[in-house]
């Protein structure tokens, strides 16, 4: 018996001697292949992560420590920002600086999925960026690009976030990376669609519904029966189900909403939860069922209760409880009056662009206006003669700061059109000029140089190459075979300005000739007229205008038409 207990001993101390060398036996890419492929937030990972993490410490491996790090960030929902830093910490102190735009992109990222808050998340994405300039990782570099596009979104600069993504969606186009790994074919899918569904949702946001049709189909065939991508499959289910009710297909918008929301409800992406809802109980509104509105528009008060967020796109949702409860419930009346009000404030911090639209449908100061009739009916008289006075007050401001905004666009516009008429309108050219004595010039261009530049400068402005996008100094210098330091020479001497002014001159003074000159383009809109003289962004372009011409190329059109009695 004796000798059975000292086997059965001897048995027990082998057995954990070899489990133990097995355990340590184990490789990094081991212990990753349990949990790599989990979704986000899968906290089945965690104990997979963890021992990664102290094989990592015990053998003093810092870019496995970065990494493990970032593996509990991305499935620990609950210790999120502590991993975060924990990265972001290893990094800084010992990584490189692809690791560091890394981990501040992804603190970012938990600013803005999980705690929406985007000043914060702005701020760690512009730390990101600012550490992938001349990295060779394009990948990440290109994923700060795409969630600088994000925030942008939502701020409403729709027209800057869609070229961002547009940027994305071809970069991690995944048949130009079909001969990477499987695990990076998988990640650039992954993004690819994101973009793709991003662009989906500016389009809608724009107006442009074909385009947005055909955006969204094209993610939803991509990700159809495969189970990698059931939550992209169910974003593009979801724009189709909105594209849809849009053109009153209810039946059919109904179905594909609601087989979309289980996928975004299992992921917590309560934003777009909320839009599902909010679509859900206008089909509900359309169809005359009250009772189905109102639990739509109610889960998506939940949700603003909870989370203290909402999107403009469900703002409406108020409208039609506060109006439900009028003269029925006072209680509930006057709380979604409340509701709707702190959705206002924080719709005004978080979304300034968009909140001056947001008035235009639901003026705020009517709201506080029957706020304070519910509470306090014996003041509504002296509450009506206040928001007169101040509306009163308001208006008279608005017409005088009109009036001297008007004043200062027609003398600008004045002045503009009488240079036109008057030929001085023109890229200045001082070629003609004496030319100075050599030993008075900065710099040494021969005067042969200097005729042939001149030559060749005068037919690229004839050919209007100018109008050609992403033209540079270095590339139109070899268009003219010179080099690119002779034509910055030669056009700071002969034309005082640098390269950049020059282009943009010659595109502006193009764009305007023509608005001046044949009235079709008076009907372009901005963004067209920024395509036809090379300029890529509308701001960019409307900036350059106004900086040019001393007015906005809107005001201009305005003045133009009102000049020849155009409509």
């Amino acid at each position: 018996m004796k000798k059975l207990n000292y086997f059965l001993v001897l048995l027990s101390a082998y057995s954990q001697l070899l489990f133990s060398q097995q355990k340590e036996l184990r490789t990094f890419r081991e212990i990753r292949d349990h949990y790599e492929k989990m979704t986000i937030d899968d906290g089945r990972a965690m104990p997979f992560v963890k021992a990664y993490i102290q094989k990592a410490k015990s053998e003093n491996n810092i870019p496995k420590l970065i990494q493990g790090y970032r593996d509990g960030r991305q499935f620990d929902y609950h210790n999120k920002m502590s991993y975060a830093d924990s990265a972001l910490a290893v990094s800084i102190k010992q990584g490189t600086k692809d690791d560091i735009s890394k981990d501040y992109l992804s603190k970012g990222i938990i600013y803005y999925f999980y705690q929406k808050n985007y000043k914060l998340a702005l701020n760690q994405y512009m730390k990101a960026y600012d550490y992938s300039k001349g990295s060779k990782d394009k990948y990440q570099h290109y994923k700060v690009i795409y969630h600088l596009g994000i925030v942008k979104e939502h701020l409403g600069y729709y027209d800057e976030a869609l070229e961002h993504f547009q940027d994305c969606a071809e970069f991690y186009d995944p048949s130009k990376h079909q001969t990477i790994h499987e695990n990076l074919q998988f990640n650039y899918k992954k993004a690819y669609l994101n973009s793709l569904h991003q662009m989906t949702v500016i389009n809608r946001y724009l107006k442009n519904l074909t385009k947005s049709d055909s955006l969204s189909q094209l993610g939803y065939q991509l990700t159809a029966g495969d189970q990698d991508f059931t939550l992209e499959n169910s974003y593009f289910l979801k724009c189709i189900g909105i594209s849809k009710f849009l053109k009153k297909d209810y039946t059919g918008a109904e179905s594909d909403l609601e087989k979309a929301l289980p996928n975004i409800l299992k992921r917590n992406d309560f934003a777009w939860v909320s839009v599902i809802y909010y679509y859900l109980g206008k089909i509900a509104e359309a169809q005359k069922e009250e009772k189905d509105a109102l639990r739509y528009y109610s889960e998506i008060d939940s949700i603003f209760v909870k989370e203290e967020f909402i999107l403009p796109e469900v703002y409406r949702s108020y409208n039609y409880l506060i109006d439900y409860y009028k003269d029925k419930d006072l209680n509930n009346q006057l709380y979604y009056t409340n509701q709707l009000l702190k959705a206002d404030s924080l719709i005004t911090k978080d979304y300034p662009y968009l909140s001056g639209k947001l008035h235009k449908d639901y003026d705020r100061r009517t709201l506080i206006e029957q706020k304070d009739d519910i509470e306090k009916a014996s003041r509504r008289k002296m509450r009506i003669a206040q928001v007169l006075i101040l509306s009163s007050s308001l208006t008279l401001t608005f017409f005088i700061i009109r009036y001297g905004k008007d004043r200062k666009i027609k003398k600008q516009y004045d002045l503009l059109q009488k240079k036109i008429s008057e030929g001085t309108y023109n890229v200045n050219d001082l070629i003609n000029e004496e030319p100075e004595e050599y030993s008075l010039r900065k710099t040494f261009l021969t005067p042969e140089v200097t005729l042939e530049i001149a030559e060749k400068l005068d037919k690229f402005e004839k050919e209007l190459q100018f109008t050609k996008k992403g033209i540079t100094q270095n590339s139109i210098a070899g268009k003219l075979n010179t080099n690119a330091h002779y034509l910055s020479v030669y056009i700071n001497e002969n034309k005082r300005m640098n390269f950049n002014r020059y282009i943009a001159e010659l595109r502006i003074k193009y764009i305007t000739n023509l608005l001046n000159s044949n009235t079709k383009y008076l009907h372009y809109t901005i963004e067209a007229l920024a395509e036809e003289c090379g300029i890529a962004a509308r701001q960019n372009f409307s900036n350059l205008f106004f900086d040019i011409n001393g007015i906005r190329p809107v005001d201009y059109i305005k003045k133009r038409k009102k000049e020849l009695r155009i409509s």
